[in-house]
């Protein structure tokens, strides 16, 4: 009996000795992301972002989640349509199980959450800085994990697809990758390009991975002269978009020898919805005014001296029009310091304007 006791004790050290040591792994020997339940919501809903650490299986080629993001040393922050970065470090809860003597944690993640009134393009960053104290020489890592959500007075693909504000760099201190494409409304078939970047510099000759969730399967392509990859869609399912690089000659002595970047962004593919008629569509389309649905046909900006009339609306959608308009909405966003973006219509619904001011 007192044999059998020694084993069970035996085993028991030797797993706690395994989680130890798994624990000292360098911090770069794994790769964190961050992912939207989902792409597209109405207004005032509420936005889940899960935090995810794993895929060092398969050269870094999978999907497995192993590990989990070091709270301590981790942000989530959310870019509004607005450009403002928000911090929503503090709603983030743990979604896992947690370890015992004898099991590992399991399902290790993280979830963070916000909602918002205001209609728009919203990036979701989490990043991390952190310096791994194991083997002969320590490393500093540098995350970025980006994802995405677009938030619509009609919380569907087709009336988001035209948003563009998905293509800002907002982590610049690290690397992180830039799509030239809507991730919210993505589908099977179509040809999109993403940029890496490391503070604000295109990264050439980078190797880039996009692994399939539901299999795992992995694509590979380098970074061409400005940082970018090509690449066409597949079908409908989560995808996941990886880069790491090391830099010997960013280093502290006395705390790191050298830095490692990793950046990640994840996105949805879905398949394309069925088109409804649009019936008979008022030619006036809302205008909202950072996130406010303005009185119809008047918009004020910041400043107080820029109105927006309803003519200027019109003239930008209808160039038949003949209005008292001389100048489209845009073009007087635009001088006034705001940007545009426009959601078509959809179904019965009429098109809207998203103005924001700076």
């Amino acid at each position: 009996m007192k044999h059998i006791r020694l084993k069970k004790q035996m085993a028991v050290f030797s797993l706690a000795t395994a989680l130890l040591l798994g624990s000292a792994l360098p911090i770069s020997a794994h790769d964190g992301w961050s992912q939207t339940n989902s792409p597209v919501l109405a207004q005032g809903q509420v936005a889940y972002v899960d935090l995810l650490l794993g895929n060092h299986s398969n050269e870094h080629k999978s999907y497995r989640i192993t590990g989990q993001w070091n709270k301590d040393s981790a942000k989530v922050y959310v870019v509004t349509p607005s450009g403002q970065k928000a911090d929503i470090s503090k709603s983030l809860f743990y979604s896992g199980e947690a370890a015992t003597q004898t099991e590992p944690a399991v399902n290790n993640g993280f979830i963070a959450s916000f909602s918002s009134q205001s209609p728009g393009a919203y990036i979701i960053s989490a990043e991390s800085d952190s310096v791994s104290k194991s083997g002969a020489a320590p490393s500093r890592s540098l995350r970025s994990a980006k994802s995405f959500v677009a938030v619509s007075d009609i919380a569907t693909p087709g009336r988001i697809e035209a948003l563009k504000g998905f293509s800002k760099a907002v982590s610049t201190d690290r690397a992180e990758w830039v799509p030239a494409f809507n991730p919210a409304a993505a589908t099977p078939g179509k040809q999109v390009s993403v940029q890496l970047l490391v503070k604000g510099v295109p990264q050439a000759g980078v190797t880039a991975s996009l692994i399939r969730r539901s299999n795992s399967e992995a694509q590979e392509w380098k970074t061409d002269d400005e940082g970018k990859v090509t690449f066409t869609l597949g079908e409908a399912d989560y995808y996941l978009l990886r880069a790491s690089i090391t830099d010997e000659k960013e280093k502290k002595e006395g705390e790191y020898a050298q830095t490692s970047y990793s950046a990640t962004m994840t996105f949805s593919v879905q398949n394309e919805a069925a088109s409804l008629p649009t019936g008979n569509v008022n030619p006036m389309p809302y205008i909202y005014v950072n996130g406010k649905l303005t009185e119809e046909g008047n918009a004020s900006f910041s400043d107080g001296t820029t109105v927006v009339t309803a003519d200027f609306v019109r003239a930008n959608i209808d160039p038949a029009y003949k209005g008292a308009a001389s100048v489209a909405l845009r073009t007087a966003a635009e001088q006034a310091g705001a940007s545009v973006e426009f959601l078509p219509a959809v179904a019965s619904t009429r098109a809207a304007v998203l103005v924001y001011t700076k």
